[in-house]
């Protein structure tokens, strides 16, 4: 196995051959990923994992610009977290997860989970494509990626479709449960009809798909049912959460209501004593 420092330049020498431009991103945000970055960036490196330490700077100037509706204090201010801190998350649970599958898996696996939403919010000119023909990733990133990349307008036939395709490619799969089950610790953040909408697509369509997938992957059976758990218990407390909001929320607009009633009441009452009272007069 090359050392440290031939891998680390050889990462080096190959990141200087993609454009400067794609890599650049905003340095006076970094610190509010720095330790999720290091802590994949580490991993990557002490295991000699070429796709993930090519994916890392390259999701960080792809995704510059873009943030997540979390929000983090500082010195009372208040910042909006850089887009990226949800892959290193992602990234971050299926290195602690430990799941059973190769090196070279493991790598593909991460360095997709880092890609994961580039091909439907990056505007490449070749589809996604340039991971592999332009900043040298394996092909094999762009397929996984790809295979859980999905269109806006899909139809229930071709959204039934996407999901068995992915639940047939086993990183895919778990490129897109990770992903579910970092979204799920989020659903604070989202509106109260958003969170039942996430619920709803979570029953029928992920659930399904890790049961077929620990009858086809018994190999990380463990790890699917890991991830089933945690989507299944943070729906239920959002839910929960989410109408006992609805409820306290409709109790306070019927008593808005009772308030501008008698509101109105009152003006329609003052009305009538001001007119049998008569014109004011200074």
């Amino acid at each position: 196995m090359e050392t440290r420092n031939e891998f680390r330049t050889r990462v080096k020498d190959t990141l200087s051959k993609i454009d400067p431009e794609v890599l650049k991103y905003d340095q006076s945000e970094f610190w509010m990923i720095r330790s999720a970055y290091e802590y994949v960036d580490y991993y990557a490196t002490a295991n000699r994992m070429w796709n993930t330490k090519i994916a890392l700077p390259l999701a960080r100037g792809l995704h510059d610009g873009a943030h997540r509706k979390s929000m983090i204090v500082k010195d009372g201010e208040m910042y909006r977290l850089p887009y990226l801190i949800h892959p290193l998350q992602v990234c971050r649970m299926i290195i602690d997860l430990q799941i059973a599958i190769t090196k070279k898996e493991e790598d593909i696996l991460i360095a997709s989970a880092l890609c994961h939403d580039m091909i439907e919010d990056i505007p490449f000119e070749n589809g996604g494509t340039e991971m592999y023909t332009d900043f040298y990733l394996d092909k094999e990133v762009y397929d996984t990626v790809k295979t859980v990349s999905k269109r806006w307008d899909f139809t229930e036939e071709e959204e039934k479709e996407f999901f068995k395709n992915i639940e047939n490619n086993k990183l895919a799969l778990l490129v897109k449960l990770s992903d579910r089950g970092n979204n799920v610790e989020d659903l604070y953040n989202m509106s109260l009809w958003k969170v039942h909408e996430y619920a709803d697509e979570t029953r029928k369509y992920y659930i399904p798909m890790c049961e077929n997938a620990k009858r086809k992957y018994p190999e990380i059976k463990r790890n699917i049912q890991m991830f089933k758990n945690k989507m299944v218990t943070l729906i239920k407390a959002s839910e929960a959460l989410s109408d006992r909001f609805s409820e306290t929320e409709e109790d306070l607009q019927k008593k808005v209501q009772i308030l501008r009633d008698e509101n109105s009441h009152l003006r329609h009452t003052w009305q009538t004593l001001w007119n049998e009272g008569g014109t004011f007069h200074e």
